[in-house]
């Protein structure tokens, strides 16, 4: 049997890094640094995930572009029936006239929440 000559896999390995990226999908926001920051955001997607929380328990992932020109995060919150409740309207309202902006994190005890914040006019 006569042995093959060995492959230069450099070229490809090259090229399959580059159409390839782990950093590519949205990542997970730093829920105190939106906090600490006061990051004001817009709310473009919002999604129920049934199994993807704590322990398998449901979740919300809602979709942020903060307003600094960041990229989009996803923040997750617990579902809970009122939550579920305001998710589930919220949705709706991006579904009908697109992204609610002017949003911002707020902590309550142990439970993270959105606030709408009052647009500031020029002087």
């Amino acid at each position: 049997m006569k042995a093959q000559p060995a492959r230069d896999t450099r070229a490809q390995s090259t090229k399959d890094a580059t159409e390839f990226s782990f950093s590519s999908g949205a990542k997970y926001a730093v829920k105190e640094d939106y906090l600490a920051k006061h990051v004001i955001f817009a709310i473009t997607a919002i999604e129920y995930q049934e199994d993807a929380g704590f322990d398998g328990a449901p979740r919300w992932a809602v979709t942020v572009t903060p307003d600094d020109g960041e990229t989009a995060e996803i923040i997750t919150l617990q579902a809970n029936d009122k939550r579920d409740s305001e998710m589930r309207t919220a949705a709706d309202h991006i579904a009908k006239n697109g992204p609610i902006r002017n949003v911002r994190l707020v902590k309550h005890g142990k439970a993270y929440y959105f606030e709408t914040v009052a647009e500031t006019k020029a002087p």
